[in-house]
């Protein structure tokens, strides 16, 4: 029973009705899962299938075998209408109509007949790492482009389609006991192999928490045996730290210069002639001198003071006699001989 274009009944009773969709009407991917949890696989692929699906209101269905997940997406809205548009009742579950034509391989690739045209699939280790649909036979170019796209080299021509009847269970399903069948045969088995498991990853984590507890000790009892050994260079070191600091600090109460060599730099300095009458020095870098000169040319004291190299923010002003003259400087660390020539 067909009630639109690509969607076929499957079953009904009790309820469900379930519907198989044509190939055609399905985009299809692979999804590789390692690292990803069981329990956070739905989630995974859900998010995956939303980022890939080339419809804007998708519905999947994922396939997994171990880590590698086989998802077809259709479009919700354009299978849940009929030909006039209007909407279809909600099956309990769609399926895509490539579950149940043949069954899976080993390897290899095949042409698939289905009720809307011819599908391509490739295999590796049981699992459809590529499929692909054409309403009739594709061009041998058609074909090999497919076949790039899965990793294959070009074939020299297209294999015969081949054509399997509709199966009543997806594949794999009725050659391989179901995951309940085989827990009520072994049920024993199995709830003795999980006691002897809950039992041994019990004793594990006692063994292992005892082990590190004795790793604890002999660590703590080896920090304690270098801590003692080292004391002594600690402190040592410690009170270097603090002979240093007094030092620095003694070092910096003294002026960058001398004042022999800063009564030099005057001598050489100051032109014609001149009378000392207060030298003074608020602190270690700075100098105040109170001079008598005839004819005091500050601009010039200023001038020769700065080129020197000795001083910097040089002033120098007439006070209280025409003859008397203020001048102030920084005092700047003296040259290093033979570093200026």
């Amino acid at each position: 029973m067909r009630s639109r274009e690509g969607l076929t009944q499957l079953t009904q009773g009790g309820g469900r009705r379930e519907w198989l969709l044509a190939r055609s009407l399905c985009a299809y991917t692979t999804l590789a899962a390692e690292g990803v949890p069981s329990r956070k696989r739905a989630r995974f692929a859900e998010m995956a299938v939303a980022r890939w699906s080339p419809f804007a209101d998708t519905q999947s269905h994922v396939e997994w075998i171990g880590d590698r997940g086989m998802v077809w997406a259709w479009s919700k809205p354009a299978i849940l209408t009929d030909a006039e548009g209007e909407a279809l009742p909600p099956p309990s579950r769609i399926l895509p109509e490539s579950l149940f034509r043949g069954s899976a391989q080993a390897d290899g690739e095949e042409l698939v007949e289905t009720d809307d045209g011819l599908e391509g699939r490739v295999w590796r280790d049981g699992y459809l790492s590529a499929s692909g649909w054409w309403p009739a036979v594709p061009a041998l170019e058609a074909w090999n482009e497919f076949r790039r796209g899965a990793g294959l080299p070009p074939a020299a021509a297209v294999p015969l389609a081949v054509r399997h009847s509709l199966s009543p269970s997806p594949w794999g399903a009725a050659s391989a006991p179901g995951l309940g069948q085989l827990m009520g045969q072994q049920r024993l088995l199995l709830s003795a192999l999980a006691v002897g498991v809950a039992v041994a990853a019990i004793m594990a984590t006692l063994v292992g928490a005892l082990a590190l507890q004795v790793s604890v000790w002999q660590v703590n009892d080896d920090i304690a045996a270098r801590e003692k050994a080292i004391a002594p260079i600690l402190d040592a070191r410690e009170a270097a730290i603090a002979d240093a600091g007094k030092v620095d600090a003694l070092l910096a109460m003294r002026p960058p210069q001398s004042q022999t060599q800063m009564l030099a730099s005057m001598a050489r300095l100051i032109p014609g002639t001149w009378q000392l009458l207060k030298w003074d020095m608020p602190d270690a870098n700075h100098l105040q001198l109170t001079l008598r000169m005839d004819a005091a040319d500050p601009r010039r004291i200023v001038e020769a003071w700065e080129r020197s190299g000795s001083f910097s923010e040089v002033t120098a002003e007439i006070v209280r006699q025409p003859d008397q003259v203020l001048v102030k400087a920084r005092i700047l660390r003296a040259p290093m001989a033979g570093a200026a020539k």
